[in-house]
């Protein structure tokens, strides 16, 4: 059938919580590690992963999971940013874990006294600090929360105007039963849902940050352990996560989180899904959007809209290989490819997006590339820029030696040591200390084509071997080093 290659929904939206809803969920590809993730039964649960692998998706995905669920009460769902937070109550400035962790205490549960506000029917001018501080947390261990909160926040308001609450205009009968039944029962026990998405927003990798960041965990284990009736999820980036694994209690926290991290097999899946989502939107009597499916058709699902082989090196390879290996397997850049891709086919008035399309982007691809990378680890190494810069016009594969060697002589000596910022923490120390953080960040990869298989990828990142470049006994398992193809055009890489 003939698709627009050009229709910018062909590929999905690039930040999930912006996609239309039911647009998400009809390619949503689901994974095992999403189960415990996924399963309300879990109180608390944390995703980790990198920018663009899907993290703000499989929030939206459990929050349409909790509001279709055919079970009685229906949950109270809030799905927020820090920002949302932030705007209740200024967080303290200070490093006490003691302060930070009641801080985040209150502005949870100011931000649930809100949303109960709206729900009973009460509605507040401009004086939302009170609301925060109405849902003090003390006194609430054994309880459950949401009965604690009603009942702290319908005594509010009986004190006569306290918080210049006043009813909305809902029926008076449905307000009276309300706050009779809360006297009558202890409390509503609607289960509350709390999402909150990008904790980690414009992190910077200080002693001050990491204490605010890795409080809210804590914070968020303690609410869950003391009371019952509120369920938490919520995200962080892995390099953030990683920098706060040392703080007070992270230890507690760690057997409460999914780390996302995408197969092959599984972005194949993605990208069908997404075809076939679009088939269905676009023209929902045809056979395939009828009778295909994403396992049984993936891969006639992606030569609708790519030409089945493409020119890959020395050989041929299947669309998904090439954007797979060119987007650095994250979801969100795998769809940005592809769009971008899908322009240049539909310019050229074709109705199959080739290499020659893909190869066209490479350069606006990579310089928006670049950009997420400085925005994602600048935190981690404050001269990132300048030492990305150090590879320009350069070769695209290293053995170790050359790798160190290319590091030291473009950027060390050229910067001074004295000159040189911490590495991810750490006081630099050495060439092959960067070498390791530029693997990390996944701005080179180890390439494995010697030993390459079906079972052994071509191309090895960090999150499959982080013992790499550590060990002095097997610095580089035999491989050598390729910058991320994502990289290359815009560094001119050769």
């Amino acid at each position: 059938m003939k698709i627009e290659l050009d229709d910018k929904t062909l590929f999905g939206n690039d930040a999930g919580e912006d996609e239309d809803e039911s647009v998400l969920i009809s390619y949503f590809v689901d994974q095992p590690a999403f189960a415990d993730f996924l399963d309300p039964a879990k109180r608390l649960w944390i995703a980790n992963g990198r920018k663009g692998t899907g993290k703000s998706a499989l929030l939206v995905r459990f929050a349409h999971q909790l509001r279709t669920l055919p079970r009685e009460p229906k949950p109270i769902v809030l799905h927020l940013v820090p920002s949302n937070l932030v705007a209740l109550k200024e967080p303290p400035q200070t490093e006490n874990h003691t302060l930070l962790e009641n801080y985040w205490k209150q502005v949870i549960c100011g931000a649930i006294n809100m949303e109960l506000a709206r729900d009973i029917g009460f509605a507040w001018t401009d004086n939302q600090i009170a609301l925060v501080e109405s849902a003090e947390v003390a006194g609430f261990t054994g309880r459950n929360l949401v009965s604690a909160l009603l009942t702290r926040l319908v005594g509010k308001i009986n004190l006569g105007g306290v918080l210049e609450l006043a009813p909305t205009p809902r029926p008076t009968a449905n307000h009276e039963q309300l706050l009779n039944r809360i006297d009558r029962e202890d409390g509503l026990r609607r289960p509350v849902w709390f999402l909150l998405d990008d904790i980690d927003a414009k992190f910077q990798n200080s002693p001050a940050q990491q204490a605010f960041i890795s409080t809210f965990f804590s914070a968020c284990r303690n609410l869950v352990k003391e009371t019952s009736g509120i369920g938490i999820r919520a995200t962080v980036r892995t390099d953030v996560w990683a920098n706060l694994t040392f703080a007070e209690d992270m230890d507690k926290v760690e057997q409460y989180r999914t780390e996302i991290i995408w197969s092959a097999t599984q972005q194949k899946t993605m990208l069908a899904n997404r075809i076939l989502a679009y088939i269905k939107r676009s023209d929902p009597d045809s056979e395939i959007a009828r009778t295909w499916n994403n396992k049984d058709h993936a891969n006639a699902l992606i030569e609708c809209a790519f030409v089945g082989r493409m020119k890959w090196g020395q050989a041929t390879a299947p669309a998904e290989h090439v954007l797979r290996i060119l987007a650095g397997g994250r979801p969100r850049w795998i769809a940005q490819l592809c769009r971008m891709a899908g322009v240049n086919a539909a310019r050229d008035q074709k109705d199959r997006i080739g290499i020659h399309h893909i190869t066209q982007a490479m350069g606006e691809f990579g310089r928006r590339r670049l950009a997420d990378l400085y925005k994602e680890h600048h935190h981690q190494f404050g001269d990132l820029r300048r030492l990305v810069e150090c590879f320009s016009a350069g070769p695209r594969r290293y053995t170790t030696d050359e790798l160190t060697h290319r590091i030291t002589e473009q950027y060390i000596k050229r910067t001074g040591i004295k000159n040189i910022p911490p590495v991810d923490g750490v006081a630099y120390r050495d060439s092959l200390q960067i070498a390791r953080f530029l693997f990390k960040c996944g701005f080179v990869n180890g390439n494995n084509a010697a030993k390459a298989s079906l079972a052994v990828p071509e191309f090895v990142t960090y999150d499959a071997r982080p013992d790499l470049l550590e060990a002095d006994t097997n610095l580089d398992d035999g491989m050598t080093w390729e910058l991320q193809p994502a990289y290359r055009n815009i560094l001119q890489v050769t």
